[in-house]
């Protein structure tokens, strides 16, 4: 629990505050208005940093046990925050933006002690203080900029960072720092919450306060992971794991110092203004970078008892690699679009074109996630069920619940409230489906059978779909990364044996429910009685 429940309580308040001060970004002038560099072109609020700051801060004070590094280091958050803040407002000149950057890296390096104490080349070499507190103060600053610019597209630095910070979490828990753990769990989880309302087309940005914040707290836990408890991961580990927003910041500011301007001068030479310019859109853009930084992670895991020179060889191949690519399609002038006008239409792309008319897909797609779903509910309530009392009157509230909106209020569509009955009671399956020892029975291939159906239906609705309901978005994308291969990574935050698999069924399970609930809308009534008739007989097995 000192995991999970950081995470959830700073993405519900992050969730919950954000349209709140949504309401008074106008009114406080923290918008951010359209402009040549920018992609959006009406005012938007610029106000998910203080949010994500105050998800964070009440999940910290209530859910994990702070020690004084901890304290040090929300202290040096709140001040990047503030900064960030005034910026957004005012905006400040870079100079001063820079002096509280570095007030805050002072108050963690000085005052925590959170610094890079050692190397690690052949063998770990100690560094003095005199040089250990420039060095860990720079390293600070360059991330919190790195995030800093990196943030130039819907979803961009939020969905990159997310990744990160569960690496870092990964790091901290195997290098028996928990509470460094817990807060990256619980920057994560406000950062998913604030991706809710940022990924294309974005309601809310994140602002400076909020890039700033980011950066700045993945510089510090990355020090955290890396310097404290057992001490085996090197330094190179996380700039590894930053690798594609440190190339960017660093190809910009030569590329600006050449041409006889400010290092932190504005213009469109980012990766992703030039993978805009290259024919991709915005989903395509964000889900290229996420790919990468997914990549950039399993490097950063599998590597992380490595020599910080070996890690540092991989990080100038992907940095050479990267550039000479750019370089290339940019001399050919190549364009995914123009690439994908010449091609011919072929047998397959016919193939899909007509999938998508809608007296194929929907029938299709929804027979497969409908069949799916409704076979893994009765395997596993057909199976011998043993258990807790809670779990008994969780499934009777449920039952209860779909009963009175079908035979007292039937409203169209699902309201809220039976929609949450539904995703509680897919968790409760899996939960009952995972309590049962029958690993190799047959009847256990019948339910991966059952999954596999409604996996495939559902990722067939997902690639056919015309509208922008359920298509896959970027923040699918990481959601399905963390929750699918993040858990089966060996020693993942200590999962119980299966918890990966488990994960995964829920995983499914939801985006299948998801799929039925849009589809709902003209089939309320028979959702319903399936709902009822499932739950009834969930609470007549665990009952008898």
């Amino acid at each position: 629990m000192l995991y999970v429940m950081p995470f959830m309580v700073a993405m519900i308040v992050t969730i919950a505050w954000l349209p709140v001060f949504g309401k008074f970004a106008t009114k406080w002038g923290i918008v951010d208005a359209p402009g040549h560099r920018k992609v959006h072109t009406s005012p938007i609020p610029r106000i998910g940093g203080v949010a994500m700051a105050v998800g964070v801060l009440i999940a910290a004070i209530i859910v994990v046990p702070l020690g004084p590094r901890d304290r040090y280091f929300l202290i040096g958050a709140g001040v990047v925050a503030l900064c960030g803040v005034l910026d957004d407002r005012y905006d400040l000149d870079y100079r001063i933006k820079a002096l509280g950057q570095v007030i805050a890296a002072a108050i963690v390096v000085i005052g925590g002690d959170i610094q890079i104490h050692a190397l690690t080349l052949d063998d770990r070499i100690l560094l003095p203080q005199w040089f250990s507190v420039p060095l860990s103060m720079l390293f600070i600053v360059g991330i919190t900029n790195a995030i800093n610019l990196a943030d130039g597209l819907d979803g961009l630095a939020g969905g990159t960072t997310f990744l990160s910070l569960c690496a870092l979490a990964i790091l901290a828990y195997g290098a028996g720092e928990p509470s460094c753990a817990a807060l990256a769990l619980a920057f994560a989880g406000a950062v998913l919450g604030f991706l809710r309302f940022n990924t294309f087309p974005a309601s809310i940005f994140m602002g400076d306060a909020g890039s700033q914040l980011l950066g700045f707290a993945v510089g510090v836990l990355s020090l955290r992971a890396t310097q404290g408890g057992n001490g085996d991961i090197g330094i190179g580990t996380p700039i590894l794991l930053l690798a594609l927003p440190i190339l960017d910041t660093l190809s910009v500011m030569i590329q600006r110092i050449s041409e006889g301007r400010s290092p932190f001068s504005a213009d469109k030479n980012h990766i992703h203004h030039k993978l805009l310019a290259f024919g991709f859109d915005h989903h395509e853009a964000v889900m290229v970078i996420y790919t990468i930084q997914a990549g950039l992670f399993l490097l950063a895991y599998w590597l992380r008892f490595e020599s910080d020179l070996t890690i540092l060889g991989a990080i100038a191949v992907f940095f050479l690699g990267s550039l000479t690519l750019l370089q290339v399609a940019a001399r050919r002038q190549w364009s995914l679009r123009s690439a994908q006008a010449s091609r011919r239409e072929s047998s397959l792309t016919h193939f899909v074109t007509v999938l998508r008319q809608p007296r194929h897909l929907p029938r299709w797609s929804y027979l497969a996630i409908s069949t799916g779903v409704g076979a893994y509910a009765v395997l596993v309530a057909i199976q011998n069920l043993h258990v807790s009392g809670d779990v008994r009157w969780l499934l009777t509230g449920m039952l209860a619940i779909v009963l009175a909106w079908l035979a007292l209020l039937r409203t169209k569509p699902l309201s809220t409230v039976e929609k949450g009955a539904l995703y509680i009671t897919a968790t409760i399956l899996v939960y009952l489906d995972h309590s049962r020892n029958s690993a190799d029975s047959p009847m256990n291939k019948a339910v991966w059978a059952s999954i596999l159906l409604m996996a495939a239906g559902t990722l067939l609705r997902m690639r056919l779909a015309s509208d922008r309901r359920f298509a896959l978005s970027p923040l699918d994308l990481i959601v399905l990364f963390v929750a699918l291969v993040v858990p089966s990574l060996p020693n993942s935050l200590g999962l119980p044996d299966g918890g990966a698999l488990g994960i995964a069924k829920l995983v499914v399970l939801f985006y299948a429910v998801e799929a039925l609930v849009n589809r709902s809308e003209s089939h309320v009534l028979w959702v319903r009685v399936a709902a009822s008739v499932l739950l009834a007989g969930l609470v007549a097995r665990v009952t008898l």
